[in-house]
């Protein structure tokens, strides 16, 4: 389910939205938690110049919050909401710009007025290429309309909604304007499926109880009960709940490979796919039902857009996300097979993130509430500016007292090891959990396995154990991760992982893998590790977690692991026959 459809549904449920227009982000907040222990939604009028800071500081501190932005008069506040997080626009009209700007992004829109709900489902429809019916059954979340005003001078409008329920049965109408208690009983009383809307519910919010004894008396008279968030909100078994949350920080990129067999130097098509580490981490987490927030910089135009959107159809909260410079970083993949090797070209110069300065970024929101920031060795190799704000955030999650992991993830095409050295070292300081291929701690730092040669695909378990061990004693990790690849082939590889706690070496399972699409199964890896360490379980447990994941982004085309919980346990536990499952 996805945000919008989720908000939807509770809106249905509970009936009640408030309308607030915020004088600061942290009213947003204080309203936020009051309205969700009570069972109301929030809306934050957009009239508001603290509207998105504060739409984005609710994510930021509650990032399974669903909030709709109201007041919306333009395509670029449609945007700009729903970059911040909104997980529903209401317009003040019906305005087919807005429409047209949610619809692309899969967003609940709800316009208003006195008439114009047929319009607008039509237009609803020709954007999603469906019929009204298929509109209605496909996306119930956008078969919705605001009427306003619900009553006026007296004067109820209660019967627009009716005469719209005929031709387009089952619409969804929020009304607002003109309701008080007085009047909410006729309208609900007129429309029992009706959702109400009124900013006399947040009129108290600075007096908590009395905010609190207002809602219950309007839900008393709707009859209706604070949904158990569960009903919104499934927990982490299923995808999409709360629990600790993830921030990981790099550069996003659209991809662009060959079809497979075929050579970047004569084709004459490609595929696109999105990705990138730190991006494919919070995918693969958000996946596996933590919420986790990627933040990077986009450019504001098309493909800017199908990145945004991309990334927030796998979970990903993109709140923090700037919207700046005119690139999106492109990489080629020209996919290796049998003797012949992958392929990668970068076209990234001069990308958005590139230009990033360490001021763009409010990290202390970004961070607030944050268990876990996750980084790679790629984002301070694209320049001065990426690095320094990587340390900026390194500094504040430090401050705050959340976990620190890094993908060393070195890059030879874009930079040299001595200058990966004098970047990276000063970096680790701040880190608590390192994570590496079978090369990087070689790359970067200069040390060196025992008894193994990478290019040969021989590697030797004990010298990894004395890797691990030189890696904690130089830098001081709390725990030391190293992926296992033995390379057989581009399409075949032996695959597996170590971790040392500094107290114990574990050597994690090994799996003969048949090779569609390795890129991303580091990341997988990585995001399986954050994933079984922050739920608790045991480090060994925790690295037999982790290497099924990469093991099974093994098998699937694109940078992000698209796996749940349960099909990664089941490999874990060794299941690996792959049989059909009826």
């Amino acid at each position: 389910m996805g945000e919008s459809h989720a908000l939807f549904e509770r809106m249905r449920h509970t009936r009640l939205v408030a309308l607030l227009s915020p004088e600061t982000a942290e009213e947003c907040i204080s309203a936020f938690e009051i309205l969700e222990s009570e069972g109301v939604v929030l809306e934050i009028a957009l009239r508001s110049a603290s509207a998105i800071d504060g739409i984005k500081a609710v994510r930021s501190r509650h990032p399974e919050a669903l909030v709709l932005a109201g007041t919306v008069l333009t395509r670029e506040q449609a945007r700009f909401a729903i970059e911040a997080g909104a997980a529903g626009v209401v317009s003040a009209d019906y305005i087919p710009d807005v429409v047209e700007e949610c619809v692309k992004h899969d967003v609940m829109c709800i316009p208003g007025g006195l008439s114009d709900a047929g319009k607008q489902l039509v237009q609803k429809a020709a954007l999603y290429t469906c019929s009204l019916e298929e509109l209605r059954e496909l996306h119930p979340h956008q078969w919705v309309y605001k009427l306003f005003p619900a009553f006026s001078r007296g004067r109820s409008r209660m019967d627009l909604a009716s005469a719209w329920q005929g031709p387009y049965r089952g619409l969804t109408v929020l009304y607002t304007g003109g309701l008080d208690l007085l009047t909410l009983e006729a309208a609900a009383k007129a429309d029992p499926s009706g959702v109400f809307c009124a900013s006399a519910l947040t009129r108290n919010l600075d007096k908590p109880d009395r905010m609190r004894e207002d809602l219950r008396e309007w839900r008393r008279v709707l009859d209706t009960e604070p949904p158990p968030t569960e009903q919104v909100r499934p927990g982490p078994d299923t995808g999409k709940g709360p629990g600790p949350r993830i921030v990981t920080f790099g550069e996003l990129m659209l991809r662009l490979s060959p079809p497979q067999g075929e050579r970047l130097r004569n084709t004459r098509g490609f595929q696109a796919h999105f990705g990138g580490s730190e991006a494919n981490v919070a995918a693969c987490l958000a996946g596996f039902g933590l919420p986790a927030s990627f933040v990077t910089a986009l450019p504001d135009n098309d493909l800017g857009d199908n990145a945004l959107a991309t990334l927030r159809a796998s979970g990903v909260n993109t709140g923090d996300i700037l919207r700046q410079g005119d690139r999106l970083g492109i990489y080629y993949l020209e996919h290796g097979s049998g003797v012949r090797p992958s392929r990668v070209v970068y076209d990234r110069a001069f990308s958005s993130l590139a230009g990033i300065s360490p001021t763009s970024l409010d990290w202390e929101l970004i961070l607030e509430g944050a268990s876990w920031f996750h980084w790679s060795g790629i984002t301070p190799a694209l320049g001065e500016g990426p690095a320094q704000a990587l340390r900026a955030g390194l500094e504040t999650a430090k401050q705050l007292g959340i976990t620190v992991s890094v993908d060393l993830n070195f890059r030879k095409k874009l930079w040299t090891e001595s200058r990966a050295r004098a970047v990276m070292e000063p970096l680790m300081s701040f880190v608590d959990i390192c994570i590496g291929n079978e090369e990087d701690p070689t790359r970067i730092f200069g040390l060196a396995p025992a008894g193994s040669d990478v290019e040969k695909g021989q590697l030797d378990s004990e010298g990894y154990r004395g890797l691990c061990r030189d890696l904690r004693e130089a830098y001081g990790f709390q725990k030391v991760a190293i992926t296992l690849r033995e390379s057989v082939s581009a399409s075949e590889n032996r695959w597996s992982a170590c971790l040392d706690n500094g107290e114990e070496f574990f050597l994690g399972p090994r799996y003969a893998i048949p090779i569609l699409d390795r890129v991303g199964a580091g990341d997988a890896f990585a995001g399986g590790l954050i994933y079984a360490l922050l739920m608790g379980k045991a480090d060994p447990d925790a690295l037999a977690f982790a290497v099924a994941a990469a093991a099974w982004k093994h098998s699937l085309l694109g940078d992000f692991n698209q796996a749940d919980v349960e099909e990664v346990e089941r490999l874990a536990a060794g299941n690996t026959t792959g049989r059909i499952r009826r």
